[in-house]
């Protein structure tokens, strides 16, 4: 007599059939592998967005180079100082901050910047200097001359100051740029510092530019008006 609940014929107490065992092997393993290629396809994806983005960013990336003293020394009458920002690399870049230092200190007085690149004497031979704000955006392939003063009569003297015979000429005198890219990458660069340019999260300000030159643009206006 069988029992009321087997209404299969089938003794449920034996093992799976194997077939059945292995169709859900099969299952599994075509779930795993579908899972696996999914991963490869999403890793693949994120390395090639990152490689097309490096390589955008590479076609435009800004790279300053900072040029600072004594050109045409040889000849009197051209010998000029100049303070000079190159953009060298092959993109805008937006200068966002530049700053002259003595001794890694801030210049903040044009009379002591004057005073770091010649001695008093020369000051007084020497007119009022060529100059434009540092910061802004720099075109690849461009540059900008935040300061240049033509010597002169002062260049008679020229010699000597950049011999010693004064003190050490452009003693601990520094520029330092911040700029970034159009992506919003930034550098900062220094020109007593010849390695290449280090990245920074940002140039510490948000539309408002740090420049010292302009700065002294402005003192010297103010001069001019009390004199």
């Amino acid at each position: 007599m069988s029992d009321n609940n087997d209404t299969t014929g089938m003794d449920l107490s034996k093992a799976p059939h194997k077939s059945i065992i292995k169709r859900i092997d099969i299952g599994l393993m075509t779930g795993l592998c579908a899972l696996f290629l999914s991963l490869v396809g999403v890793v693949t994806s994120r390395a090639s967005y990152k490689m097309n983005q490096d390589t955008q960013k590479a076609r435009v990336l800004p790279i300053i180079d900072i040029d600072m003293g004594y050109e045409n020394i040889g000849n009197r009458s051209e010998s000029i100082f100049v303070v000079r920002l190159n953009n060298v690399g092959a993109g805008l870049a937006n200068v966002q901050r530049v700053t002259a230092l003595q001794n890694g200190e801030p210049i903040e007085d044009i009379k002591t910047f004057d005073l770091a690149i010649m001695n008093g004497r020369m000051r007084n031979n020497v007119g009022y200097p060529i100059t434009a704000s540092a910061t802004g955006y720099l075109r690849a392939g461009a540059s900008i001359e935040p300061r240049r003063y033509r010597m002169g009569a002062a260049g008679s003297e020229l010699g000597a100051y950049l011999r010693g015979e004064y003190g050490t000429p452009l003693d601990g005198l520094d520029i330092e740029a911040c700029y970034c890219s159009v992506f919003n990458d930034c550098w900062e660069v220094q020109y007593l510092n010849r390695k290449r340019p280090t990245p920074v999260k940002n140039c510490g300000i948000d539309d408002t530019p740090v420049d010292y030159f302009q700065n002294y643009i402005d003192q010297t206006a103010a001069q001019r008006l009390e004199n």
